[in-house]
């Protein structure tokens, strides 16, 4: 049997992949907007991420991770029905404390490969003056999956 490990070692090209795109995009929405909801990037078969989003349905235009979080989920799951994904990602604005270290905000991107491997991974940030942020090292611990996309039904 494969160790996580060398698993992660195997497949930390998609892992880099998914995991900067995602960083990315949730850096742009922190210097704009000073947060963000959750979103979601697809490695697919053919090695392209494509970016994804939800929004429910909200009677006064607002929404929060609570309400997205599951969305995203659920439309994660069907999109590895319908096509063949290698990985997914999903980012959120979490708080972390790192081997007893103070908490701090992160984006969080919990990474699912097809193969068996999900990695919770953190880029710690803190919020500077006129919308500036300065943003750590990132960091990463193996995950339970969230999203079991590949899961049997």
């Amino acid at each position: 049997m494969i160790t996580p490990e060398v698993l992660y070692a195997e497949l930390k090209p998609d892992i880099s992949t998914v995991a900067t795109s995602l960083f990315e995009v949730s850096e742009r929405f922190l210097r704009e907007t000073g947060n963000f909801l959750p979103h979601a990037a697809v490695l697919t078969a053919e090695g392209k991420v494509k970016l994804v989003a939800a929004a429910p349905d909200s009677k006064d235009g607002y929404a929060d991770s609570t309400q997205v979080l599951p969305l995203l989920h659920d439309g994660l799951r069907a999109m590895a029905k319908e096509e063949t994904l290698m990985a997914i990602g999903i980012a959120e604005n979490v708080t972390v404390t790192p081997n007893g270290q103070a908490a701090s905000q992160a984006i969080k991107v919990l990474f699912e490969h097809s193969r068996g491997l999900t990695v919770a991974l953190y880029l710690p940030f803190a919020k500077k003056f006129l919308r500036r942020y300065s943003f750590g090292e990132t960091f990463s611990v193996l995950a339970a999956p969230e999203v079991n996309a590949w899961k049997e039904a």
